[in-house]
């Protein structure tokens, strides 16, 4: 089905294809071992939402890059894989200053949170040089996240400090501190 969508806008635009389901596409051909034809399917998308920032098309913000890395990170995660999991996860977050919304910010965290309790279970040893980039993923998202709020305050906020609104900023910085306290 998402193939015949993409046939139907491969001579237009494939921006135009909702990004779920390129997404959901790539992770198709991911999982019959045809990854050549996600990866050209990605390189496609890539090219077309450069020409879009070329052309000035700014007003129409696309996360189709975006998406597409975020479902096929958190498809690695869910299979164990998560050193490659993570390093999509992390990709699709740049350029942090265009794809780093709450809806995005949702999924990633959930990645990272699944990664943790593996950790935390023992069920899962993490490389030095994939904490090193975790930890520096955390602190990209932190500076970047600064004035994103998470969620709208209610009466479920974080009873430590009630004043605090919730942002991406102060919820990377609490993911990292469980980073250095599980793998320490």
């Amino acid at each position: 089905h998402y193939e015949l969508l993409l046939k139907h806008h491969a001579e237009t635009d494939h921006l135009k294809v909702p990004a779920i389901a390129l997404a959901n596409l790539c992770v198709a051909y991911i999982m019959t071992n045809q990854n050549e034809a996600a990866e050209e399917v990605i390189k496609t998308v890539e090219r077309e939402e450069q020409q879009q920032v070329a052309l000035g098309n700014n007003c129409e913000r696309t996360y189709h890059t975006c998406i597409i890395n975020l479902i096929i990170g958190t498809l690695y995660c869910e299979r164990g894989n998560f050193e490659f999991g993570v390093s999509r996860i992390c990709k699709s977050m740049e350029p942090f200053e265009k794809n780093l919304c709450p809806d995005t910010w949702f999924y990633t965290k959930r990645c990272f949170l699944a990664l943790a309790s593996k950790i935390s279970k023992v069920m899962y040893l993490i490389k030095d040089d994939t904490l090193h980039d975790i930890l520096c993923f955390f602190d990209d998202v932190e500076s970047n996240g600064k004035d994103v709020i998470t969620e709208k305050k209610t009466a479920h906020s974080d009873p430590l400090n009630p004043k605090e609104t919730p942002t991406i900023a102060s919820e990377a910085r609490q993911l990292k501190n469980i980073f250095i306290k599980i793998c320490a």
